[in-house]
């Protein structure tokens, strides 16, 4: 069996992975891992894997023209390109679940987006995984057939924390042992559907550093370096580090980035979203009603927040549990 992995952002590089490490404990296969020049995914990708990856295609930015240029374009290059897989595994891949389909493979894909638009690959997927936190007759409407929907308790990040093991000597790597991250709002993503978004961070950095916070600042972009300008008791790695260090180690994890404050949240950090787009994902509003995240675009608010939180005892045994679920139902899949 050959089982092929596209990665298409940053986020994807430890979930993808930890799928693909879980499956290795039950078949002897071949895999091929294809990914795209996005943000820090392929440097990441570098960090997490020995295995050889093969990058095809990049973000095309906000315009809509390029964006469709750039999937089509992609999906062109993968299908002439990837070859002798059974199965493809990505989050909403249109490059693997398209080609798959042309191929006559099977494609799983996972996905925690209730705002996106699944119809892209939704009628061609074989299966599509999502956390039951997402309504069904949202996904339904966005796109995905019920015999093509597969359910499960939990979270995506769930899957690759259930493995996860801190790094003691993280913080050695540091000027400071007590900090903050802050992760910058990406206001070229696809999934923020806000043009009118302005970002926040520049005011949050200066607050922070104002307050006597340590800042360790998680740029993606040349404009998200500038917002740092000026501001003490901040460091800026010189290159990718594992976010779930990063997240572990801290007083708490103030991000315009969903997956980095679930992450967060899930590790029982205290965990803060200023996320730039019109509307939460409904895994976010669960993670919020159960006290795990808070939500706010205003700078004030988050700085009093912050400093009356504390953290919780790490659980894992939970995000194992769902795992195990996961990765029972992918087999299956997989198997049938």
């Amino acid at each position: 069996m050959k089982i092929w992995y596209d990665i298409t952002n940053t986020p994807q590089v430890h979930f993808i992975l930890a799928i693909k490490n879980a499956l290795n404990e039950t078949y002897k296969h071949d895999s091929l891992i294809t990914t795209r020049e996005f943000s820090e995914t392929t440097r990441l990708l570098k960090q997490k894997t020995s295995e050889p990856f093969f990058v095809i295609g990049s973000h095309k930015g906000k315009s809509k023209a390029k964006k469709l240029g750039g999937v089509l374009t992609r999906f062109a290059e993968t299908l002439n390109k990837v070859h002798g897989f059974d199965v493809s595994i990505s989050c909403g891949s249109e490059s693997a679940v398209w080609s798959s389909f042309i191929k006559g493979k099977k494609s799983v894909t996972f996905g925690d987006n209730d705002l996106a638009k699944q119809w892209t690959y939704g009628l061609f997927v074989s299966k599509a995984f999502f956390p039951d936190a997402i309504d069904e007759s949202i996904l339904l409407r966005q796109g995905i057939s019920k015999h093509r929907l597969v359910r499960y308790h939990g979270f995506k990040e769930d899957l690759y924390l259930a493995d996860y093991k801190p790094d003691l000597k993280f913080v050695d790597t540091l000027p400071f042992e007590h900090y903050v991250v802050v992760r910058p709002e990406n206001l070229q993503a696809n999934y923020i559907d806000n043009d009118s978004a302005k970002p926040i961070t520049p005011k949050l950095l200066q607050a922070l550093s104002k307050a006597g916070y340590n800042i360790l600042y998680l740029p993606r972009y040349a404009v998200d370096k500038a917002y740092a300008e000026g501001v003490k008791n901040i460091y800026i790695p010189d290159k990718p580090i594992n976010g779930l260090n990063a997240c572990y180690y801290s007083e708490g994890v103030l991000t315009g980035a969903g997956t980095f404050a679930r992450e967060a949240a899930c590790l029982g950090v205290p965990s803060f979203s200023f996320f730039a787009g019109k509307s939460l994902l409904a895994v976010d509003k669960a993670m919020i009603r159960d006290g795990k995240m808070f939500f706010s675009r205003d700078v004030s608010e988050l700085m009093a927040r912050l400093k009356t939180s504390n953290r919780t005892d790490v659980d894992l045994n939970r995000s194992k549990v769902v795992q195990e679920e996961v990765i029972t139902k992918l087999k299956e899949v997989i198997e049938a």
